[in-house]
């Protein structure tokens, strides 16, 4: 496995782990004053996780298919292998355990659910589910990334155009995530440039590793920007985290290992597994098993996907494979 292989395996470890960490929430409840720690930690990574994982996409995106040439319909007919059929299977079955146990959901699923899920995509019985969809819709546009890739003049075009629509889309527009569509379009369009420029190369110093770091604690822990403009924090966590990886790489290449080659799966089932700790902790509602719980559930999140995607990548059959994404 190549170098850049290495420090992208390890940005994509990372991403993974935060999100993990990030769906935790034992008391279910956003901000909980009553956890001032746990809060802190998860208001600090939703202030750039997900934007880290679109950008990363972007990235790949130009690596193995704009820069490649890859043909639309052989680019199309893999993103539907790899995205929408695992999109399908895990809606489907997801609101079929919704369907048949109403009394247990906190968000039950009726008939305008469906339709917003499955016709209008606006919601999902999955809520992590829109991730997919946006993710699918940007690689739908693959010919004007490839116009946007031809010049440099394109591609400050495309970027500012980016950013603007990201500025200016109301946050209403929730049919097809329209919204959500837009609001990570920069970051997948500078993943994109990223890669063809090889703009991470800046990042591969401590120097700079120490200068994002001092601005993530500015703009992503302290928070000292005002809300609207939280694409700031985005960026330089995006920034922070690829400068960090690329050092670590240097010394530790196969830093997460143990899991960061099946993130998408985890993506897809860690979210049940920590379900269960939670309801475990809100049913015992022992405040001394706060700390251990949270801990289980990252490590179940992380590590119970990875057993049964490795399970099934070895012994299911085709179809099987392709629902989880394999």
């Amino acid at each position: 496995m190549g170098k850049k292989i290495d420090w992208l395996a390890v940005v994509q470890g990372l991403g993974m782990l935060l999100v993990v960490i990030g769906h935790v929430s034992l008391t279910n409840i956003p901000g909980d004053p009553n956890t001032p720690i746990a809060t802190a930690i998860e208001q600090t990574i939703y202030t750039f996780h997900m934007p880290l994982f679109i950008f990363i996409s972007g990235w790949l995106f130009y690596h193995t298919c704009i820069g490649r040439r890859k043909p639309y319909q052989d680019m199309f007919v893999s993103k539907v292998k790899r995205l929408a059929v695992p999109f399908l299977a895990f809606t489907l079955a997801t609101t079929l355990l919704k369907l048949a146990f109403p009394q247990w959901m906190h968000r039950p699923v009726d008939m305008e659910e469906i339709v917003n899920t499955l016709v209008l995509f606006r919601s999902n019985p999955l809520g992590e589910m829109w991730f997919i969809v946006v993710l699918f819709e940007l690689m739908l546009l693959y010919p004007v990334y490839q116009l946007m890739t031809s010049s440099k003049a394109a591609a400050a075009a495309g970027l500012a155009i980016a950013v603007l629509l990201h500025l200016i889309t109301p946050p209403h527009l929730t049919h097809f995530q329209l919204y959500n569509l837009t609001h990570m379009m920069p970051f997948f369009v500078a993943g994109i440039l990223c890669s063809k420029y090889q703009w991470h190369r800046y990042l591969d110093n401590i120097w700079v590793l120490a200068l994002t770091a001092l601005l993530f604690v500015a703009c992503n822990v302290l928070r000292l920007l005002p809300e609207s403009l939280e694409i700031v924090p985005a960026a330089v966590g995006i920034a922070f985290s690829f400068s960090l990886c690329l050092m670590l790489a240097r010394f530790v290449p196969q830093l997460f290992s143990s899991f960061r080659n099946y993130t998408f799966q985890i993506f897809l089932m860690g979210i049940f597994f920590q379900m269960a700790i939670r309801w475990l902790y809100v049913k015992t509602d022992n405040d001394l098993l706060f700390v251990p719980l949270w801990l289980l559930s990252v490590a179940i999140g992380l590590y119970v996907p990875t057993l049964i995607a490795m399970g099934i990548n070895r012994y299911a059959p085709r179809w099987l494979k392709m629902c989880f994404g394999l």
